[in-house]
């Protein structure tokens, strides 16, 4: 009875999430949930269950965008623009895993804006409300350039999808405390540049809010210091977070280094962030408990599983309603095969049916990670026993018996054929 009622539950907590639909992109967030990532859809997974295109900005084509997010661009080339012949308006985009997944940091999709064959200037930004004055903040988000000088023909890189005599893109992230959205303003404050070519690099700053609103922007400048024409100038940025630090887990920046497959002319190896996996447990088991920026994909690309494998070992109706906590299994090894093991019973007595104990699941207390760490459970299921006894184990119990009767028998006929002898 009891678990009939959790499954009603359960089936309830899943319907209430199906009419919430889409909450989670227009809901408040207060910044006062230490840890919890404060952007809409900071994963820039919008739409990757039913492939949805990316709303246009503004009504302009050339600008797409994920919900929650703006573009900012400079239309005409200021003055600083070293070449302002090739000034151009970048497009904006989504950018998919099945398409190009070494632009792919995490999930299925990542935000990509691009000025083929000139210069831009430009970013993104969102704006983010709810925010007590004077609460801490710390903005993440990781970002990847491709920059190319072309070669014998003007319009292919001779070193492929990797940078060639890359431009300085000036790549940064800043947080407006104040809730402006000019990256202009002298408010902004803005991380250190950093080289970004063909790796995802990871960038950091931290600000106090001044204003119940503030603004995080990401920023790059194509900027051909030399006057040379690069018929790449890409930028790709995924996996952006806002936290309040008063309440989240001191974190230090990643360290891993990462060397591309081809080495680009001046390209600096850009500091990389470290990604979660998880080893199996003793018994062969792993355990995922979902995180707050989790998504079904996510998860699946993070343990080299298939999407159907998730769905089957957990029964999932609705691969976009995961729950924070939720806890997925990712592989389950078969039983191994083996005899069945039971005490002998008498021949005359009646075997009984076979009993089955019900699942034992034991979920240890996962120790403490740093944010953005998967946390895994290991469960152990109690095998079913069996009162079954073997054939082989019934015969032992009758051997001895038989044993006895051949010998008395042997012992008979010798008996009688010894006085039958003595008789003559």
């Amino acid at each position: 009875m009891l678990r009939r009622l959790i499954g009603f539950g359960r089936v309830l907590a899943v319907a209430g999430l199906l009419m919430l639909g889409g909450a989670r992109l227009s809901a408040p967030v207060e910044a006062q949930q230490g840890g919890t990532n404060l952007l809409v859809n900071g994963d820039f997974e919008w739409g990757s269950a039913s492939d949805r295109a990316w709303p246009f900005q503004d009504a302009i084509p050339e600008v797409q965008v994920c919900p929650g997010w703006r573009a900012f661009y400079v239309d005409k080339a200021p003055a600083k623009a070293s070449a302002p012949t090739y000034w151009r308006r970048p497009e904006f985009r989504d950018i998919k895993a099945s398409e190009y997944p070494n632009r792919i940091r995490t999930g299925m999709r990542a935000a990509k804006y691009f000025s083929f064959g000139g210069q831009h200037e430009a970013g993104f930004y969102q704006q983010v409300g709810g925010i007590e004055p004077g609460t801490p903040l710390r903005f993440t988000a990781f970002m990847q350039t491709w920059s190319c000088l072309p070669g014998a023909e003007w319009n292919v890189c001779p070193t492929g999808d990797k940078s060639n005599s890359p431009a300085t893109m000036h790549t940064k992230i800043g947080i407006d405390p104040t809730g402006g959205t000019d990256p202009w303003a002298a408010k902004v404050v803005w991380s250190p540049e950093i080289d970004a070519y063909d790796a995802w690099t990871y960038f950091q700053v931290e600000a106090v809010a001044e204003y119940i609103t503030v603004t995080v922007f990401t920023y790059t400048w194509a900027d051909w210091t030399d006057e040379r024409f690069r018929i790449n100038n890409d930028v790709y940025l995924d996996d952006a977070s806002l936290i309040a630090l008063e309440q989240a887990p001191a974190t230090a920046a990643p360290e891993v280094m990462e060397t591309p497959d081809t080495e680009p002319a001046a390209m600096p190896a850009p500091i990389q962030a470290p990604v979660a996996t998880s080893t199996p447990n003793a018994d062969g088991k792993i355990i995922h408990v979902v995180q707050p920026d989790d998504t079904f994909y996510a998860i699946a690309l993070l343990y080299d599983v298939s999407p159907e494998q998730l769905v089957q070992l957990n029964g999932l109706t609705d691969i976009d309603m995961l729950s924070i906590g939720q806890e997925l299994l990712i592989s389950a090894p078969e039983s191994p095969a083996g005899p069945a093991t039971a005490e002998p019973v008498a021949p005359e007595q009646a075997l009984p049916s076979p009993t089955w104990a019900e699942p034992v699941m034991a979920t240890p207390t996962p120790s403490t990670l740093p944010s953005g760490a998967m946390a895994v459970s290991a469960t152990t299921t109690v095998a079913p026993e069996s009162n079954s006894a073997p054939t082989s184990e019934a015969k032992k119990a009758t051997l001895p018996w038989g044993l006895a009767g051949g010998i008395g028998l042997l012992l008979g006929f010798g008996a009688g054929f010894v006085i039958g002898k003595m008789q003559h």
